[in-house]
């Protein structure tokens, strides 16, 4: 049976969809079969973040213009299927998110993967909470300031009203600073547990630019292990993280001033 995880944010900004992404590509490093779900309808962006760039057939087409959810499934480089939502505004108006079910949609792509990575859209939507699969596993993402934190524990208190089943919240994006809620104070305020601290990397803002995940351009970045560990941990592997080849770059620069042979 698949598994579902949804990755979810109070506020836009906090690097929910690059996160999304990055744990997709990371899960399937690990063996998983992965399909990446775009939930959101008006401001998608795992088509962007991802490369796919202007897709035949997107959500949008499946929802209006009676095209298939298999069209609509892209294979990447990465091991991992893209479902993208689209940017038709002109057919946004058309559908009613009221009368979308994902559980359909999701089980009509059952064959493509083992585990599918929800990335739902930030803020409160109870049409999109209350139309995931019953089992699906949440991880809330927030970052260290007052407004993502507060708007986290508004959505953690509607997903423990819905019983809906949440894994813990991941800290994006962290950096010490005086002037920011610490980890322990965020991890007293939320009440679920911290599952995850990624720290901010400007190689995510490099693989963003090209499109691709961190974990392929710098397995060895801070964010690419924190990230790695984060998919052991939710599958419940070893990691180990990837050290930089200090003794490669040694032997480099001696060979650069003659004290080795080329």
């Amino acid at each position: 049976m698949a598994r579902c995880i949804a990755v979810a944010s109070g506020k836009g900004g906090v690097g929910r969809t690059s996160l999304a992404f990055n744990l997709g590509v990371a899960l399937s490093l690990f063996g998983e079969e992965v399909v990446m779900l775009d939930m959101d309808l008006v401001m998608a962006n795992m088509d962007v973040i991802t490369g796919l760039l202007n897709p035949e057939v997107t959500l949008h087409d499946v929802l209006v213009r009676d095209k298939s959810i298999e069209e609509c499934v892209y294979e990447m480089n990465y091991g991992i299927r893209v479902v993208p939502t689209g940017m038709h505004f002109e057919t946004l108006k058309n559908i009613n998110t009221n009368y979308i079910s994902w559980n359909k949609i999701i089980n009509e792509i059952a064959d493509y993967g083992n585990i599918f990575m929800l990335d739902l859209p930030a803020g409160i939507d109870s049409n999109i909470l209350e139309a995931l699969p019953a089992d699906t596993e949440i991880i809330l993402v927030t970052n260290s300031t007052m407004p993502s934190v507060a708007d986290a524990l508004k959505l953690r208190i509607l997903l423990n009203e819905m019983n809906l089943d949440i894994l813990g919240f991941v800290l994006n994006m962290w950096y010490e600073d005086n002037f920011l809620l610490s980890p322990q104070e965020i991890e007293s305020l939320l009440e679920i547990p911290m599952i995850s601290i990624i720290p901010y990397d400007r190689e995510m803002d490099r693989a963003l630019a090209l499109g691709r995940s961190v974990v392929e351009i710098n397995n060895t970045s801070p964010t690419s292990n924190a990230i790695m560990q984060l998919a052991a941990d939710i599958l419940g592997k070893d990691y180990r993280p990837v050290e930089p080849d200090k003794q490669s770059i040694l032997n480099r620069i001696k060979k650069f001033v003659g004290m080795l042979p080329e």
